[in-house]
């Protein structure tokens, strides 16, 4: 079975990567350049909108606190001809110079809506939810 979308399914699946190894390699435009822009990621609690709303979020980052998003289970659908979502489990770590190991922050389940833009891939919402423990309902 021939799957004629499966390229752009892929390139988008490969901004959620670039995503999270910018993050984790603290470099915040790079992250930031990733959202559309009125794209809204939901992080912490806060809507954060746009590249300016990412950049402004992400400037108050603990600079000796280093991390690891790893992701996995990723799966890509197209949602219209230049819209898709991407389903992914992420597990992220944490710690700071001479910490013994790092500390497991979260495992979440992810949903993310990314658009073709003439810039490439960007992301016009970043949502998720505790996945282990559940969380109550």
């Amino acid at each position: 079975m021939s799957d004629a979308l499966l390229p752009l399914r892929q390139q988008a699946g490969e901004q959620v990567l670039n995503f999270f190894a910018a993050l984790d390699q603290r470099r915040h435009e790079a992250v930031a350049a990733l959202m559309d822009h009125d794209g809204i990621w939901h992080r912490q609690g806060q809507a954060l909108v746009g590249p300016a709303g990412v950049a402004a979020a992400l400037a108050q980052r603990d600079p000796a606190r280093e991390t690891a998003h790893i992701v996995s289970n990723l799966r890509a659908e197209m949602t219209a001809s230049d819209r898709v979502q991407v389903h992914f489990y992420l597990v992220a770590y944490d710690g700071r110079r001479g910490d013994e190991a790092p500390r497991l922050v979260a495992i979440r389940s992810c949903m993310d809506e990314l658009r073709l833009t003439p810039e490439g891939w960007r992301f016009t919402s970043r949502t998720s939810k505790r996945h282990l423990p559940p969380e109550l309902r």
